[in-house]
């Protein structure tokens, strides 16, 4: 068994593209950069950080934008600047950021984007906030300081303060020997002292975020570009249409068959979930807080119908869906940050009546999500005590109020986070879960079956990353995880049938959710993209095939 790409719905020009921060031309005018970031997973409902396959992205297209020339993922800091070698297919990438505390951090990389070569310049972590080639063989670079105190005056003066210097040798940093493996200082930097960016032929302060935008737009001219981010959730509404939620819309509505997108709608906030439940397709509406205008998270549920978007319910917070077979819906609240008002969990009936107004239990974002729909109850994890994030267990609600606790979600030895369900039956499910560690990565990631009543997993396979979905399909299991990696196990046994990286065209992304309906799958993805796959079986032995690489387009 293996995922068949059939087609991408989403607008494939520039589908790698994600949320665009900047854009730069080259002096001909024969080669354009455009910057953007492939942003967190999180939403006050859900957060999954560990093992994000790409976070900066920087595409490289000839001057009519119309043919991608390469795309560099390696950027560990947002991108600053961009700077072409005057001659050569060479680009500098300054990268950087300052870490919230104390320290600025970033990057200098020159990438070769015909013959794919990755140089990193310094031999130290430095915000790089400007460079140009002076000619072609000198690099002038602009930096922050290493810290708020690294020189005199008062600790926000760092930010408005610059050092520099004009880089000669443009060598890989492990070639170059200016990084030795007693120190994580690059001695070209040791003796900088601040400077005047126009002494380094730079303006007199580096271009601001808003106008590195501002420039994303001028370099796109009149080329067809949709801004698309993040793909929240898919719903299959019929065998041919598919709704999706994404950070550019409240929902967007295609057909499968023919490929034409049949509602776009907008407005302020983004889709975040999809659910069936009051008798009706609902889409949740997530508005974040506006802190200037003091304006708390609020949530909206709408009626999806063929003209359009109907309020139903609104919330002036946050809430997390989930629903049962009979279509009441359990409206968790994720609770306030500041508390400054009391957790209220909600129910309501199919009738769209409110059944229970009760505080379920401690809810945060990276221990208490689930979806878990569709079955005999309202299933939510909570800990033990409730007012914990320890030692959960998955409990499910009725309109009563009556509260069954179903099966222990943590054991006595681990405490699992980042969770992802799906029915395998009215008694069994696929999870998958990170299990906590004390260290960034450190925990172990695991999929597993559980069967209602059973003392332990039915089985458990261990996984790189931390999953951000999966589903049942038949006797198969459809999961992707934050790395990229898609793949199908088999539901009765664990055992690995197929797996592989996701890429479109040659660029890679990962999944953020995926929709089954008979052998169909649907994924939405980090860079905004709607792809449709198709599961058939194996034409070879092999585990690993292609998936959506070698797609082209016209």
């Amino acid at each position: 068994m293996r995922l068949r790409f059939v087609r991408e719905l989403s607008p494939a020009r520039f589908g790698e593209v994600g949320r665009p921060i900047g854009g730069w031309r080259r002096a001909d005018g024969e080669v354009c950069a455009l910057a953007s970031e492939i942003d967190r997973l999180y939403w006050p409902g859900r957060a999954v950080y560990e093992g994000r396959r790409i976070q900066h992205r920087l595409s490289l297209y000839d001057g009519a934008l119309e043919r991608r020339l390469g795309v560099f993922d390696r950027a560990r800091f947002p991108i600053r600047d961009v700077a072409f070698h005057p001659t050569r297919p060479l680009v500098a990438i300054g990268t950087g950021s300052y870490d919230g505390g104390y320290q600025f951090e970033g990057d200098l990389w020159l990438w070769n984007w015909e013959s794919a070569e990755v140089r990193t310049l310094l031999g130290e972590s430095r915000d790089v906030t400007a460079c140009r080639w002076v000619d072609g063989a000198r690099l002038a670079v602009l930096l922050h300081p290493r810290d708020e105190e690294e020189y005199p005056g008062e600790e926000n003066e760092a930010f408005d303060t610059y050092v520099g210097l004009v880089l000669d040798d443009l060598r890989d940093i492990h070639a170059s020997g200016f990084r030795s493996s007693g120190s994580n200082r690059d001695p070209r930097l040791a003796d900088l002292q601040p400077i005047d960016p126009a002494t380094l032929g730079f303006g007199s302060s580096p271009i601001e975020s808003r106008e590195r935008r501002s420039r994303f737009t001028e370099v796109m001219g009149s080329a067809p570009y949709e801004e698309r981010s993040r793909v929240w959730d898919l719903m299959w509404l019929s065998p041919e249409l598919l709704a999706a939620t994404h950070d550019r819309c409240h929902v967007e509505v295609w057909n499968t068959r023919t490929g034409a997108r049949l509602q776009h709608i907008r407005g302020e906030g983004h889709g975040v979930q999809l659910v069936e439940a009051l008798g009706s397709r609902l889409v949740h509406v997530f508005r974040p807080a506006d802190f200037i205008e003091n304006v708390a998270d609020r949530s909206t549920l709408f009626r999806l119908g063929p003209a359009g978007l109907e309020p139903v319910r609104s919330f002036d917070h946050a809430v997390v869906l989930s629903t049962d077979e009979r279509g009441n819906l359990l409206c968790r609240d994720p609770g306030d940050p500041g508390r400054k008002r009391e957790r209220a969990d909600v129910v309501l009936s199919a009738s769209n009546e409110e059944a229970l107004r009760t505080d379920l239990g401690h809810y945060d974002c990276a221990n208490h999500y689930l979806r878990l729909d569709g079955r005999d109850g309202l299933y939510f994890l909570r800990g033990t005590p409730p007012s914990s994030h320890e030692h959960k267990r998955l409990c499910r609600v009725d309109l009563t109020g009556t509260i069954d606790e179903v099966m222990d979600w943590d054991d006595q030895a681990t405490h699992l986070m980042d969770s992802a369900a799906s029915w395998l039956s009215a008694r069994s499910i696929v999870r998958a879960a990170r299990v906590y560690g004390p260290r960034p990565g450190a925990g172990s990631k695991l999929i597993e079956r559980r069967d209602f009543g059973a003392d332990g997993p039915t089985w458990s396979v261990p996984v790189d990353a931390a999953a951000t979905e999966l589903g049942a399909a038949g006797d198969a299991v459809v999961f992707a995880l934050m790395d990229g990696t898609l793949g199908i196990l088999d539901a009765e046994t664990g055992a690995l049938r197929w797996t592989e990286k996701l890429e479109v065209d040659g660029v890679p992304t990962f999944a953020t959710t995926l929709a089954i309906q008979g052998d169909a799958v649907a994924i939405g993805t980090a860079d905004g993209r709607v792809l449709l796959m198709q599961l058939e079986a194996a034409r070879a032995t092999r585990a690993v095939v292609g998936c959506a690489r070698g797609f082209s387009r016209a």
